[in-house]
C-alpha cells in the first residue's frame, strides 16, 4: 500500500489560471521591449549603410575633381537639360529603356558599394517595385524587369537621398543652357572645396519618402524614397527660404523621420501647405555628414532656421554649404 505521501498532487484550477495570468502578464512585458530591441537593431543597421554610402560619395570625389555626383548625372529630360533630348532615368521618372544607363546619384555612387542593399533603410524596408511603379503616384510606366535588376528603380526614388544644396539644385547652379532641350546643368556647390563647414553639413540622409503616403497615394506604404531632400518651409523658416540660386519650395523636404516615429505617414494643415502635421516628421533620421561621420537627428535640429551673425544671414546650417 503507497503512503499518502507518495500520491502526486495535480495542480487545482485556481493555480493553472495564476500561472497562465503570470505568463500573460510576463508577455505583456516582454514583447514591447524585444519590439524595441528589434527597431533598435534596425536603426543600426540604417546607420551603417549611411556611413558605407557616406564614405562612398567621398571616394566617388576623389575620382571625380573632388565633386559629388549631381542628382541626375545623365540631363533631366523633366526640367529640359538634356542634350539628346531624352535623358531618362530621370528624378521622379525612371523611364522603359532596359539599355538605359543608371544615372542618378546612388547609382553612380554604387560601384564603390557594390551592394544595394545599402541604398535601403532596413526600418522602411524593400520597395515591391513590380507594383509600385505602376501606381499614377509614383511613376505611372509599365514595371520593366531589367530597371529593376539593373538598381535603376531604386536610384530614380532612392530612400538614401542627397542634400538637394549641394547638388545642381543649390546655391550657385547654371540653368541658363536648359532651355530649350539642348543643353545641361552645372553642378552649384558639389565641389567640396566649397563647403565650409563638412563636419557640421549633411550630405546624405538613409531615410527618405517620396510623397506624404495619405490615401489614395501609397507611396509611404510601398517605402519609396526621394532621392534627395532639403530644409522643410514652414512659418517659423520663412526667412531662410532664398538659397541664392533656387526658389523656395513650400513643400516638406521629406526627409523621413521614420525611426521611432508615431506615425508614418504625413498631411499638409493649410491650404496654402505651409504646415506639415508630424506624421512622418515625427521620429528619428539617420544622417550622413560631408566629414563621413553619421549621426541620428529630429526634425527641429536638423532643419531649424537659424540667424548667422558672422554673415548677417538666416539661413539652415546643416543644409546651406555656405555658411
Amino acid at each position: 500500500m503507497r503512503s499518502t505521501s507518495s500520491i502526486r498532487r495535480a495542480f487545482t484550477l485556481i493555480e493553472l489560471l495564476v500561472v497562465i495570468a503570470i505568463i500573460a502578464i510576463l508577455a505583456a512585458i516582454l514583447f514591447p521591449v524585444f519590439a524595441q530591441a528589434r527597431a533598435s537593431a534596425r536603426a543600426i543597421s540604417c546607420v551603417s549603410n549611411v556611413k558605407q554610402f557616406s564614405l562612398a560619395t567621398l571616394m566617388y570625389a576623389q575620382d571625380f575633381d573632388e565633386r559629388i555626383p549631381m542628382i541626375d548625372n545623365n540631363g533631366s529630360t523633366s526640367y529640359g537639360c538634356c542634350p539628346a533630348g531624352v535623358c531618362y532615368p530621370d528624378w521622379g521618372h525612371a523611364g522603359t529603356d532596359p539599355n538605359e544607363p543608371n544615372a542618378m546619384f546612388t547609382g553612380v555612387v554604387q560601384p564603390y558599394i557594390k551592394s544595394t542593399a545599402a541604398n535601403i533603410c532596413p526600418e522602411i524596408g524593400q520597395t515591391n517595385w513590380k507594383t509600385a511603379i505602376s501606381s499614377p503616384y509614383v511613376d505611372g510606366e509599365p514595371y520593366v524587369s531589367a530597371l529593376d535588376s539593373k538598381g535603376i528603380y531604386n536610384a530614380a526614388y532612392c530612400q538614401m537621398a542627397v542634400n538637394i544644396l549641394l547638388t545642381e539644385f543649390g546655391p550657385g547652379s547654371n540653368w541658363s543652357s536648359c532651355q530649350p532641350k539642348t543643353g545641361i546643368y552645372s553642378a552649384g556647390q558639389g565641389a567640396m572645396a566649397q563647403w565650409q563647414r563638412p563636419a557640421e553639413l549633411m550630405m546624405l540622409t538613409g531615410d527618405s519618402v517620396w510623397s506624404e503616403g495619405i490615401a489614395p497615394d501609397p507611396s509611404a506604404q510601398f517605402g519609396i524614397g526621394n532621392t534627395s531632400v532639403w530644409p522643410k518651409y514652414d512659418a517659423s523658416s520663412i526667412k531662410c527660404t532664398d538659397w541664392g540660386g533656387y526658389g523656395a519650395d513650400v513643400y516638406p523636404g521629406w526627409t523621413w523621420y521614420v525611426h521611432r516615429a508615431t506615425s508614418r505617414y504625413g498631411h499638409f494643415e493649410n491650404a496654402t501647405k505651409t504646415a506639415f502635421n508630424l506624421g512622418i516628421n515625427s521620429g528619428i533620421a539617420n544622417i550622413g555628414f560631408c566629414d563621413g561621420h553619421v549621426k541620428a537627428m529630429r526634425v527641429n535640429a536638423l532643419e531649424s532656421c537659424q540667424f548667422n551673425s558672422a554673415a548677417n544671414v538666416w539661413t539652415y546650417p546643416f543644409f546651406d554649404p555656405r555658411y
